[in-house]
């Protein structure tokens, strides 16, 4: 399943390698990019097509491996990829093209579907776009929890787009019925706290209006970072009081990863 070797060329239009503040276009074909991790000291890139791309840290396409499969979102776990596509079937997949399948399908589609995988504390979670968290540690059982129906009456409706961890927390994120934007926060996944979204600009505070379309780890800084539309960063390190945006581009970003330093933006 191993498609594409190396090639000496830099990847898509529109992603932007940052190294402390300082940005780098990268310019080649325009697959639709869907999610992106680091991966050892480079970075791997999903597309909804079912292609995933490995890069160097300068984001020079390396590898590349054709799954023939909608993806809805990427994880990165011990050397190996885990790819989840909408219907919650999750394949482990090698950069040399080894590709097995670790669950079958786990929802019916209709009008909910994944929306990204996420690792943490041994345990292996999806998130729907309705609120769905299945979570599972050998891949054969799934726990199930609707977020949206624990919290009726005291969070509002959510719809979701995008999960996110680190060793010890579980970020969600989305959109309110009202269009305001939502994030969530958990250590294991059971209880979940709204994670405030207000910051200070000019010594005023102001609340997020930009709608998050994508999350990232960044393990250097210790924070969680969303990619919104506008091409707008928000950053959420452990104090929520220090909470800060930023603009890097143009254009939404659907997709962004950290990797000591360099930022990858789409």
């Amino acid at each position: 399943m191993l498609l594409g070797l190396r090639h000496n060329r830099k990847l898509f239009p529109a992603i932007i390698m940052l190294w402390w503040g300082t940005a780098f276009s990268l310019y080649a074909a325009t697959p639709q990019i869907i999610d992106a991790k680091p991966f050892d000291d480079g970075f791997v890139i999903a597309s909804t097509d079912g292609m995933l791309y490995w890069t160097d840290i300068d984001g020079i396409h390396l590898d590349s491996v054709n799954l023939k499969t909608d993806i809805a979102g990427i994880e990165v776990t011990d050397g190996s990829v885990l790819a989840v596509t909408p219907d919650c079937t999750i394949l482990k997949v090698e950069r040399n093209g080894k590709t097995s399948r670790l669950s079958r399908r786990q929802i019916n589609g209709g009008y909910n579907r994944v929306v990204g995988i996420a690792c943490s504390g041994g345990n292996t979670f999806v998130l729907t776009v309705s609120g769905i968290i299945l979570k599972t540690t050998d891949f054969k059982s799934f726990t199930s929890f609707d977020f949206n129906q624990a919290y009726t009456g005291y969070y509002e409706h959510t719809s979701f787009n995008a999960i996110c961890s680190s060793d010890n927390s579980i970020f969600i994120t989305g959109i309110y019925d009202n269009g305001l934007p939502a994030v969530f926060t958990s250590a294991v996944g059971n209880i979940w706290s709204e994670r405030t979204l207000t910051y200070i600009y000019s010594g005023e505070t102001l609340s997020l209006e930009h709608q998050p379309l994508s999350m990232a780890y960044d393990a250097r800084m210790d924070r969680f970072v969303l990619g919104c539309t506008d091409g707008y960063l928000f950053y959420l390190p452990g104090c929520s009081h220090c909470n800060a945006i930023e603009s890097k581009t143009h254009s939404d970003i659907t997709a962004v990863a950290f990797n000591e330093g360099y930022c990858l933006i789409r």
